[in-house]
């Protein structure tokens, strides 16, 4: 797996120093897992120091964000090796993010390859406390030197690994966005493009400034319906029942999504998918009802939501503590990814 380290790569990984800040994506490590797009073929993958890898500012991805990512995990707590958690499935996404915006797209085996290849380099520091992980970030982007408004000739496919110490698992508050829109029906909202992301900085800047810990986006169209928040999936449990919204091409159906999904109907939980009206919501919150809310995503995996929040400061409260659905929820997922329960449905992937 480790063919084209050669030995100063080896050494840097071995005299590693490990940075003190290692909150989500903070820790970034030096060395990636790379290949090249040109004339047609892709190159054969190989290890490089990231400061190697380099793109120039005229590049498309820089003038035109012709780039797309992903997000995933690779744990090693009570498994006898590292497992990555559903490589073939966010390798299924990246080829649909690839093909949307114009790009080759990574071959399956090339992608998956990469993930492991990386978690193999840094597998001695793999963080090994409970709701830790190696985050791993594949990407792919134009780097063709060029200002033509056209897609590149040239792509570079890149991971990044960065180990993240544990979420904290307070309940957090969401800004209720309803000034901006971040993506359009038929836009690039249901794939991982760079842009989209960018597109919620200012939304994220506002929601900050009201302790919120991130933003909840509403339909393009009416400004009604609850689509995503900015990282993450949304789901609440009312009625005896799971609802999340109802999947159209202007947000993303998280990989954590839908393996939530899975695990409710496996513990008898109804689970619907539908269109959820904030304004519906909020009429619930105000009257008393009991509802829970938590969000899911690759980086906090579930997190239980306190409260959604109006630009002007209104609070409308779930509950002080987390319900326990998503208790139950979150723990079924992490013995899963941890190695303390089965993986009945073939989501871990060992290194």
């Amino acid at each position: 797996m480790l063919m084209k380290a050669n030995q100063r790569i080896l050494d840097a990984v071995a005299n590693l120093t490990l940075p003190k800040d290692r909150t989500f994506g903070k820790a970034v490590l030096p060395i990636v897992c790379t290949a090249r797009y040109e004339n047609g073929a892709w190159s054969e993958l190989e290890l490089k120091f990231d400061a190697d890898v380099q793109v120039s500012s005229g590049s498309p991805a820089v003038q035109y964000a012709q780039s797309i990512f992903e997000g995933m995990k690779a744990y090693w707590m009570d498994q006898e090796e590292p497992q990555i958690f559903r490589p073939h499935h966010h390798a299924a996404r990246f080829k649909m993010s690839a093909e949307r915006l114009c790009m080759p797209p990574v071959p399956e085996e090339m992608f998956v390859a990469a993930v492991k290849m990386i978690t193999c380099l840094y597998k001695d520091i793999i963080p090994r406390e409970v709701n830790s992980a190696l985050y791993l970030r594949p990407s792919l982007y134009g780097d063709d030197y060029s200002l033509s408004i056209e897609p590149s000739d040239s792509y570079r496919f890149t991971v990044h690994a960065a180990p993240t110490i544990p979420f904290s698992l307070e309940m957090m508050s969401v800004l209720i966005e309803r000034q901006h829109i971040r993506a359009s029906l038929g836009g690039t909202g249901n794939v991982k493009a760079a842009g989209n992301y960018a597109a919620g900085f200012a939304s994220l800047k506002r929601a900050r400034a009201l302790n919120c810990a991130t933003s909840l986006w509403l339909d393009p169209l009416e400004g009604r319906f609850i689509e995503e928040l900015s990282l993450m999936n949304f789901f609440i449990f009312m009625e005896g029942g799971l609802y999340t919204p109802m999947m159209q091409d202007s947000f993303l159906s998280g990989i954590t999504r839908q393996s939530l999904i899975m695990l409710a109907y496996e513990l008898g939980i109804r689970t619907v998918e539908k269109k959820i009206d904030i304004n519906g919501l909020i009429a619930r919150l105000l009257k008393g009802d009991n509802i829970e809310a938590f969000s899911t995503g690759t980086a906090a995996v579930v997190s239980p939501i306190r409260s959604l929040k109006e630009a002007d400061g209104t609070e409308y409260v779930f509950g002080e503590t987390p319900g326990s659905i998503t208790q139950t929820l979150r723990k079924q997922l992490l013995d899963v990814q941890e190695g303390r329960a089965k993986d009945k449905f073939g989501w871990m992937e060992t290194v």
